[in-house]
């Protein structure tokens, strides 16, 4: 449990969620995808400066898996894949914004 403006809030659902937001890139993914109605992979991959693609792709397994992401084929020679955030995604990034202006802020870094 943990005390909120004096009430108990039961963190033991919230385990899974964790885990996931815990994982690398996952906040990077959500906090990109709200900034888009949607993006391609590569797009994702290059914004997050991921050297290996195949992490990119488990995490959106994940976060599909979890009802954040939603995932489409587009008919394109090559195929592609395009991502967006989910009405869950979207809530999930809402609530995680304070998180980044907190890390913002406390890292020093001016916003660009």
């Amino acid at each position: 449990m943990i005390m909120h403006d004096s009430r108990e809030i039961c963190i033991l659902p919230s385990e899974s969620v964790l885990k996931l937001i815990g994982k690398r890139y996952t906040l990077l993914i959500i906090g990109l995808l709200g900034n888009e109605r949607s993006m391609h992979f590569n797009e994702i991959l290059r914004s997050v400066g991921a050297a290996r693609s195949n992490l990119i792709s488990q995490r959106f397994k994940e976060l599909e898996s979890a009802g954040l992401v939603d995932r489409r084929i587009i008919n394109t020679r090559p195929v592609g894949v395009e991502y967006s955030l989910t009405e869950k995604g979207l809530e999930l990034r809402e609530q995680l914004i304070p998180l980044f202006d907190w890390i913002e802020k406390s890292s020093g870094a001016k916003p660009k």
